[in-house]
């Protein structure tokens, strides 16, 4: 099987480069692949968006799954005949906190949150994972703190110098006037979303997965990952 990855920012080259534990499959770039290649594949796309119709008509002519990475570009609200998993964070342990929140989300209503979020200087996406903590939690997305200040991120938030450009971290705060709860969430460099979409991409290998949309969080809580 052909691991088709798609994009040339720190991402996609995490992958690229991350020696990924398949058995039986070949990561290759994406580049003009789709021209020659006539078989089944999962492509990656941790792109632009520049190549995503490239990519669909790809996936829909061989049947092939899209896992999707990249965010802001609205794939989750496209219509497909293929699988295509939506994916804008694959560090399954932070996913798995952010379910667990949701899960319980009742049980904080009324309190005061604070919800603080900080990615490389450099990121001009929107904050996913943070815009899903606060909706979760019926926080306004408007109030959420977005840090890119590289000396804020070292001093203040405690990311060392070497992550200060691959970074993501979250701080949900719920107080009840002198009584806090703190949630901290803090992933540094891409080796974690690179474990992630290495356990992602056996899943698909090992699961005959339905020609919809389906998103990370509905495959972690129904335990396929």
């Amino acid at each position: 099987m052909k691991i088709v990855v798609v994009g040339s920012g720190k991402l996609a080259n995490a992958i690229l480069t991350s020696n990924l534990s398949l058995q039986s499959c070949e990561i290759i770039k994406w580049d003009s692949v789709h021209q020659s290649l006539n078989e089944k594949a999962i492509i990656v796309h941790a792109g632009s968006g520049r190549q995503l119709e490239e990519c669909f008509t790809f996936c829909s002519r061989t049947k092939s799954v899209f896992i999707e990475l990249s965010t802001g570009l609205g794939t989750e609200n496209t219509t497909t005949d293929f699988p295509l998993i939506v994916c804008p964070n694959t560090s399954i342990l932070v996913l798995k906190a952010l379910l667990m929140l949701k899960a319980n989300a009742g049980l904080f209503e009324n309190y005061d949150i604070s919800i603080i979020e900080s990615h490389q200087s450099t990121k001009i996406t929107e904050a996913g994972t943070a815009y899903a903590f606060a909706n979760a939690l019926k926080f306004p997305p408007d109030k959420i703190v977005s840090i890119r200040n590289p000396e804020i991120q070292q001093q203040n938030v405690g990311i060392p110098k070497e992550y200060l450009d691959k970074h993501a971290y979250h701080k949900i705060v719920i107080k009840d006037g002198d009584d806090e709860i703190v949630i901290e969430t803090k992933v540094l460099g891409h080796n974690s979303y690179a474990a992630g979409v290495e356990k992602i991409i056996k899943m698909v290998l090992n699961t005959n997965l339905e020609s919809k949309i389906y998103t990370i969080l509905d495959l972690i809580e129904n335990n396929m990952l």
